[in-house]
């Protein structure tokens, strides 16, 4: 009887947390990934599911679990492939909850990781109004194939500090990851639709955070972020010293991502034209015609633009590769 209750109350209150999952060929982890939304400390959500048109049993894994959750599951799909940003963008046009958090169909969620977060959400709307765009996120662990843990801090791992996560900082490093994300509604009316030259969906809505809200990093681990070899965009792992050295003369990824980030920030300078303060205007135009300047000169012109990553070293290595 007090089960059913519980029930009614979920069935009746509109839920706080749209969780927006995109899903691809994903059978493999999906279920360790909704059970532990299934064990949040925070219930009051709805799961908004949109697969991409995937080929083996992420479906009958989905279907499953709505039928065990009916009341707050929604399943979509896409007729054909779209890719792991186009999906994501889709869901957030669904959603009309007050926060939404972004997930992957192949990690785990600490079971306070919503209750956490939304906390840190309202307390943030307290002092700057909901009207702010807010934007919550975390340090991830990295997690194997067979759930071992392979470092405990992805920020450290990658010697970022997101705490300096300046408009210009985020323009040359995306510090966001979807995973970890909680946002409030403000957000998204101010950051969709997500257009086609986006980065991706977490680095776009972390620009425009980063230029018009409230960027806040906490420092913990709300999230197993899985590695495996299947990742659409995995955190890597360190490198040894040899090959660090070697990329620094020649890395085609990198190469393509420096010229995505620049094609995204002509996109938001174009979108944003009228709400862009001088400052950021700078910053926007400096990053996108940097390719242009000699290598002395393009280096004194990001440096003086805020343009440079959160830590000396990983600085360091971005300026002697850019």
């Amino acid at each position: 009887m007090m089960h059913s209750s519980v029930q009614e109350r979920r069935l009746d209150s509109k839920p706080e947390i749209d969780i927006l999952l995109a899903t691809w060929n994903g059978a493999r982890f999906l279920e360790q990934q909704l059970d532990s939304l299934s064990r949040q400390s925070f219930q009051n959500f709805r799961l908004l599911v949109r697969d991409d048109a995937s080929g083996d049993s992420t479906m009958q894994v989905l279907e499953r679990f709505r039928a065990s959750e009916s009341h707050r599951v929604v399943i979509r799909r896409n007729s054909s492939r779209q890719g792991a940003c186009r999906t994501f963008s889709l869901l957030a046009t669904e959603c009309d909850a007050p926060y939404f958090a972004f997930c992957d169909q192949d990690d785990i969620w600490r079971p306070d990781k919503l209750q956490v977060q939304l906390a840190e959400a309202k307390r943030i709307e307290a002092e700057h109004g909901s009207h702010t765009p807010v934007l919550i996120f975390s340090d991830m662990e990295l997690v194997g194939a067979d759930d071992q843990i392979l470092t405990r801090s992805l920020w450290k791992m990658k010697h970022m500090n997101p705490h300096r996560a300046t408009f210009g900082a985020m323009m040359v490093q995306n510090l966001v990851n979807g995973c970890t994300v909680l946002g409030n509604r403000s957000l998204l009316l101010q950051g969709l639709p997500i257009p086609d030259e986006a980065f991706m969906h977490d680095f776009w809505l972390g620009l425009v955070a980063a230029a018009f809200g409230v960027l806040v990093p906490i420092d913990e681990t709300t999230v197993g972020y899985r590695q495996h070899e299947h990742n659409t965009m995995g955190a890597g792992n360190q490198i040894e010293l040899l090959d660090a050295v070697r990329r620094l003369f020649g890395d085609p990824a990198f190469t393509q991502g420096l010229a995505k980030s620049r094609r995204q920030a002509r996109k938001f300078a174009e979108v944003y034209v009228d709400r862009l303060s001088q400052q950021q205007m700078d910053i926007l135009r400096t990053w996108s015609n940097s390719n242009d300047l000699p290598p002395v000169l393009r280096h004194w012109a990001l440096y003086k633009s805020g343009l440079r990553r959160t830590r000396f070293l990983n600085n360091l290595g971005f300026l002697a590769r850019v």
